[in-house]
């Protein structure tokens, strides 16, 4: 539950990074460098912060998978 929560979280973070991203493109009229630095940079918080997000439930899951699979194996 705390991952689903967590993933539409980031998601909605995304899609509004997203939409931003597209009015910065179609407004291209004066559009500089620091925009498109600023856009870039608003995508690397939000992918780091996915990682440190789910970064840890990621590697619990595949630890609960590795210790059922040697479970079975006895």
């Amino acid at each position: 539950m705390w991952l689903q929560s967590t993933l539409l979280v980031l998601m909605v973070m995304v899609g509004r990074i997203w939409r931003v991203g597209q009015r910065f493109l179609a407004e291209d009229d004066g559009a500089s460098l620091v925009e498109y630095a600023i856009l870039v940079a608003l995508i690397a918080i939000v992918a780091i912060a996915a990682v440190q997000a789910l970064g840890s439930a990621i590697v619990q899951l595949f630890q609960n998978i590795v210790s059922r699979l040697q479970g079975l194996g006895r």
